[in-house]
């Protein structure tokens, strides 16, 4: 056996370990949730993600890699993409291109108007904004909404797994968890009402398919050192789009598959969920 493959080796062996007890922890933690009232016809659901380790990236694409150890605090993210109808009760407006049902996600949303959901929900519900409106720099002090990080993003879509989604390694077990496009698509290239598909053990939908979700992270490489709530870079032109949509084919709704784009830049299949951090107490 060659050097390098004892290397190889020697790493596949070090994650399934860690994984194997990274795993059952998260399938043992029950899931806890609290809703928002957003008006007579709309409500708001985070859940309650626990704090851990897991490690994040692959080996199927550059960007992909390194694969690394990331540990992040608890925090809440919404149970589903935020929906037109939960965009316009706080916003006043519905950007989307597909309509007909107020429990489509919302779409054609530049990061920027994401961001500016986050602060108006923070500013409804009492809380910080957790964005400064002209220089777009979120303060993770603060005690409002915010998008979720990158890294927060994949540990919470994969929820203590290791296959390419959250439901297996196969496009038949994509199929349960979202919609997506491509030949083989099952999404009649068009969105669909959040949480009609299986969610993960942490009781999130859509993680896979539908619309590309923007995180708050810009655009960068990954770290080969083990890190603890990763924010990114400083600053970039680009940011973090994450899930895959009703467009894209099984390959762009992988747990770790990254996609960028400008921040002022939108289309028919890019919305968002929020986060929320937990105040240690």
């Amino acid at each position: 056996m060659s050097k390098m493959s004892i290397y190889y080796f020697i790493f596949l062996l070090s994650t399934l370990l860690i994984i194997s007890v990274l795993e059952p922890q998260a399938k043992n933690i029950k899931v806890e949730s609290r809703i928002i009232k957003l008006d007579n016809e709309n409500s708001l659901t985070l859940v309650s993600i626990p704090a851990g380790s897991y490690m994040m990236g692959s080996e199927a694409e550059k960007d992909e890699q390194p694969i690394h150890k990331v540990t992040l605090d608890a925090f809440e993210m919404g149970e589903t993409e935020i929906t037109q109808g939960q965009y316009e009760a706080i916003t006043g407006s519905n950007p989307s291109h597909f309509s007909g049902d107020k429990n489509l996600p919302v779409e054609k949303v530049t990061w920027q108007d994401a961001a500016l959901f986050c602060n108006k929900l923070s500013n409804r519900e009492g809380l910080q904004q957790c964005y400064n409106e002209e220089t777009w720099k979120c303060d993770f002090t603060k005690n409002g909404f915010r998008l979720p990080t990158e890294a927060e993003w994949e540990y919470a879509c994969r929820a203590g797994t290791i296959t390419e989604y959250n439901t297996g390694d196969s496009e038949q077990d994509l199929a349960r968890a979202g919609w997506y496009g491509g030949t083989s698509g099952n999404s009649g290239e068009k969105t669909h009402p959040v949480a009609q598909k299986e969610p993960n053990i942490w009781g999130l939908f859509d993680m896979h398919g539908n619309v590309w979700e923007w995180c708050n992270d810009s655009f960068g490489g990954y770290t080969s050192e083990p890190v603890h709530n990763p924010k990114g870079p400083e600053s970039g032109s680009y940011s973090v789009m994450r899930g895959g949509s009703w467009f894209n084919n099984a390959h762009f709704a992988r747990s770790a598959f990254r996609l960028n784009d400008r921040s002022d830049r939108t289309g028919y299949f890019t919305g968002f969920r929020i986060v929320h951090s937990i105040t240690k107490k």
